[in-house]
């Protein structure tokens, strides 16, 4: 039998729990359909394997290397391999993917996706929408490639398994994209305007502070839309260096401790952005904090909706499944439903002036399971249970 091995080169990813939690689902989707046709291969980026050393893997026909991290299910690498076995036309075959710098290799997903299921169904639709068909490119993102054994003795053997894609390239391989077979890769998820929550700030406000400002993106639109300074608090000194030179001032702590140290200021508005379910009591920064609200100064705030429809389904299939950058990220360690995180404001003094759901598209299979669970209980909320966000305008 003539199997696949699948390499992924390990690179500059996502960083701390995050990246664990990305490894970790990519290896559990790769091996997810017990596919006996496939074996799997880690190596790090300062691996001396070279091209030719490929030819030793006897069993192997087909080769897919991975760089960095996405995810690829089990069987988007058996229709990869069935594709390129199959191909006259292209010596390499490439899957799409949410994010690439490549126009062609780029597939929007259907809808929205915050569990692994849903990306499978996402997965799924992309294949049924385009099957196998393959188009030719002049160029490639080099995130994934697929070849066969026979194709290796038209590139340089010593070539280093980390340089496949610029060798690729320097000889002119005919390439082509499988518009059917998807991937997720995540860009640059610290890089955010958040237009979402910009809309809510007052245009006359004047000082403003962004608890979790990242690298300060947010705070930089808006110092462009109005007359304000703004003050950055983030815990990731990496990412404050950015921020620095985009905002007014940075704060590098963590805003738990900060808040006693005396060290900030009087505010027109607070922000946290998707940042409260990361405290460990994220009700006593938010109680504390609003003496640093100037009279009838806003706290805006966002957090992921644990009443989702998406998170139900998981766990009454009995999982609970992290995934980096979603409602389940790896570093949240506190949940909210809709009345759970307007209690977390006016238990502390604060007047709801707008408590808002962010819903987004979804998949058919998700919105049958939203109405069998209305048809289980007429006291569940539709509107909630659709939304993947929670928005709250609260005011001191």
């Amino acid at each position: 039998m003539c199997k696949t091995a699948v390499f992924i080169i390990k690179g500059p990813g996502l960083r701390g729990i995050e990246g664990q939690t990305a490894d970790r689902i990519s290896r559990k989707l790769i091996k997810g359909g017990g596919e006996s046709a496939l074996d799997l291969f880690e190596i790090e980026k300062d691996n001396p394997l070279k091209l030719k050393d490929l030819k030793e893997y006897k069993d192997h026909e087909v080769f897919v290397l991975i760089y960095g991290s996405l995810f690829i299910s089990s069987e988007a690498i058996k229709n990869l391999s069935d594709i390129i076995r199959k191909q006259k036309d292209f010596s390499v075959v490439v899957p799409v993917s949410n994010y690439s710098s490549v126009i062609q290799q780029r597939c929007g997903p259907p809808f929205f996706y915050q569990t692994l299921t849903a990306f499978k169904w996402a997965a799924e639709e992309i294949l049924m929408q385009f099957r196998d068909a393959v188009i030719e490119a002049e160029e490639v993102d080099g995130f994934c490639f697929t070849l066969k054994k026979e194709t290796l003795d038209r590139l340089p053997g010593d070539c280093q398994l980390i340089d496949f894609p610029v060798a690729l390239k320097k000889n002119r391989l005919r390439t082509g994209i499988a518009r059917g077979v998807y991937v997720h890769r995540y860009g640059n998820s610290y890089e955010s305007a958040r237009h979402d929550l910009l809309e809510h700030i007052p245009l006359d406000a004047k000082n403003i502070l962004d608890i979790g400002c990242a690298n300060g993106m947010f705070g930089e639109v808006l110092k462009e839309r109005q007359n304000c300074t703004v003050t950055g608090i983030d815990s990731d000194a990496d990412l404050l260096e950015t921020a620095g030179k985009r905002l007014d001032k940075v704060i590098n702590g963590d805003i738990e401790e900060i808040i006693d140290k005396g060290s900030l200021d009087k505010y027109d508005c607070i922000v946290c952005g998707d940042v409260l379910e990361h405290f460990n009591d994220p009700w006593t920064v938010v109680r504390e904090l609003r003496p640093h609200l100037n009279k009838q100064g806003l706290f805006i705030a966002s957090t992921p909706n644990i009443a989702n429809w998406a998170i139900i389904y998981e766990m009454l299939k009995g999982r609970w499944d992290y995934v980096p950058f979603s409602i389940l990220s790896g570093t949240h360690i506190r949940f909210f439903t809709r009345q759970t995180f307007e209690e977390l404001f006016t238990d502390s003094g604060y007047k709801i002036k707008k408590i808002l759901l962010q819903q987004f598209e979804m998949p058919v299979k998700g919105n049958e399971f939203v109405e069998m669970l209305r048809e289980v209980s007429s006291a569940m909320d539709t509107e909630e249970l659709r939304a993947s966000e929670i928005v709250v305008v609260a005011e001191a």
